[in-house]
């Protein structure tokens, strides 16, 4: 749940792009709408796109959710500690690590907080089906949803 008690919808406008990142970012919207990332959206909730370029030359899109983290109640769950981590491991014989490729896109949102993961760009208004990244609570709902 993306808690953000009573507060009013946060809007924002969009950040310019160049010529070259705004096809980027219509090519990354694409295959997120056919991959089902992502669907058009209409409410009031909207925050800014960043598109930065990685070392390989590729894009990593993301969405500057600065604005709705600030309303954004803090979840309870913590991280375990190394220690604990060692401590539960410490008894067992055998190990599998797994990396969940895209892991933020591996975990379905609730319907009703789909709204406040909307970004907006100069093409429209789109809103996340699963979880994005840059939320700030977010990485402690992957292993609660991955137990």
């Amino acid at each position: 749940t993306i808690n953000t008690g009573d507060s009013l919808p946060i809007s924002s406008r969009p950040y310019p792009k160049t010529i070259q990142q705004r096809r980027e970012m219509q090519e990354e919207i694409q295959k997120m709408m056919q991959n089902g990332q992502i669907r058009p959206s209409n409410l009031p909730w909207s925050s800014p796109v960043i598109i930065h370029k990685k070392k390989d030359g590729g894009i990593r899109f993301l969405v500057d959710y600065r604005k709705l983290n600030c309303v954004t109640k803090k979840d309870s769950f913590s991280q375990p500690t190394t220690e604990e981590l060692l401590q539960r491991l410490g008894r067992n014989c055998y190990y599998t690590k797994l990396d969940l490729k895209s892991g933020y896109f591996q975990v379905k949102i609730q319907e009703t907080d789909k709204e406040k993961t909307a970004f907006v760009t100069q093409d429209g208004l789109w809103e996340f089906n699963v979880l994005p990244q840059r939320g700030y609570e977010w990485p402690s709902h992957i292993p609660t949803c991955n137990a």
